[in-house]
């Protein structure tokens, strides 16, 4: 039976049937063990990179007591103007808990042109009603304006893991042929989506949820130095 410790296997596996990973080689390569946390918080993971995609992060944290989290980031490159791809899988014991999105960043809005991609992750999550049954809410209200109409948050337990892992195969996939389909911007579309970005990368350092996690690892220089890598190719 596939477990949600595995996740990112099937991250890997599904991503990589229809699009070309490449590794890529951080400043700072996993596994790290943090001094902050007197060598008791494990961080281990992949990163890679493609011809349209700036990052795919697959990170798995591991913490005294049992749990584990597994995190999944995938961001195109700029001129492609997609959304991004989140998912936070939690495991303490035989609970679990999912967080799955894909959504704009920056505070842009989703593109008209998206209409569809969106309905149909709506189609999928409805296909998995079992899944949400103990749904959950996220950073309060604030935070859940960041989220798309297509945003999973829900907590089950392990013999629901096959069922979960298949939902995010499934968001993987059609996030993949998004991908796969769209055209670089040019001209004014790309200056304003290179201008937006620009704008967003200055709050990053204070507001990020990534850089903040790395900075109470690794102190304020060798936090943000990690995560622009890791997340952003910075």
């Amino acid at each position: 039976m596939t477990s949600m410790h595995n996740i990112h296997t099937v991250v890997k596996e599904g991503l990589g049937k229809k699009i070309s990973l490449a590794p890529v080689a951080l400043k700072y390569p996993f596994p790290e063990r943090p001094v902050r946390a007197l060598g008791l918080v494990n961080m281990n993971g992949e990163v890679f990179t493609s011809e349209k995609l700036l990052r795919v992060v697959c990170m798995k944290l591991t913490l005294p007591v049992y749990i584990t989290v597994c995190s999944t980031f995938i961001r195109p490159k700029l001129e492609y103007d997609l959304p991004v791809l989140s998912c936070e899988v939690v495991c303490l014991g035989k609970r679990r808990m999912v967080l799955l999105d894909i959504h704009r960043t920056g505070g842009m809005p989703e593109r008209p042109q998206d209409a569809d991609f969106f309905n149909k992750l709506v189609q999928i999550r409805d296909g998995y009603p079992e899944l949400f049954t103990n749904r959950i809410k996220m950073g309060g209200d604030t935070i859940q304006t960041v989220f798309s109409q297509a945003a999973c948050q829900f907590k089950i337990t392990k013999d629901l893991d096959a069922r979960a892992s298949t939902l995010i195969a499934e968001y993987l996939g059609c996030f993949a042929d998004l991908i796969n389909k769209t055209s670089p911007l040019a001209g004014d579309a790309l200056k304003q989506a290179q201008e937006s970005f620009e704008k967003y990368l200055k709050t990053i350092v204070d507001h990020d949820p990534g850089v903040k996690f790395n900075k109470v690892l690794f102190g304020k220089k060798g936090g943000v130095e990690r995560a622009l890598d890791i997340f952003y190719g910075l």
